[in-house]
């Protein structure tokens, strides 16, 4: 009995402790030869980061680069059958022109395609689409 009751305690340690340290995703933008690049690449969205996780895209203040007005836009969930409507995200997420922040519900499943988009030092529009998934 004693020993049921230890291990119950360690596993609900371990669960609030894997909770605990689970920190929203911040995303780094880089513009490498005219791609763009993120990192994490998929994003991913653990369950144990509970509802309304923020996710922050951000570009280096020194770069020459900076994100569209229109920042993020969430295309749609990838499905078997192709892209669907989604209600995890918002549709257009905007911010700053070196920061974006949106807020994932989280309340489910699934796998989220977006489209980052960025102007470079001449203004041209630079865009690619990523991945989020909620786990």
């Amino acid at each position: 009995m004693k020993k049921s009751m230890l291990a119950a305690s360690l596993l609900a340690a371990l669960t609030w402790t894997a909770g605990a340290f689970a920190q929203p995703p911040t995303v780094n933008v880089t513009l490498v030869n005219g791609q763009i690049q993120v990192d994490p690449d998929p994003v991913n969205v653990e369950r144990q980061m509970g509802r309304n996780v923020p996710i922050k895209w951000q570009i280096d203040p020194r770069a020459d680069f900076s994100f569209d007005p229109t920042a993020i836009r969430v295309e749609g969930e990838q499905t078997s059958g192709g892209l669907r409507p989604q209600d995890q995200l918002p549709r257009e997420c905007n911010g700053g022109p070196k920061h974006v922040t949106c807020v994932n519900r989280n309340t489910r499943p699934g796998q989220f395609k977006y489209t980052v988009r960025l102007r470079d030092r001449n203004h041209a529009l630079i865009e690619r689409d990523p991945i989020i998934i909620n786990r």
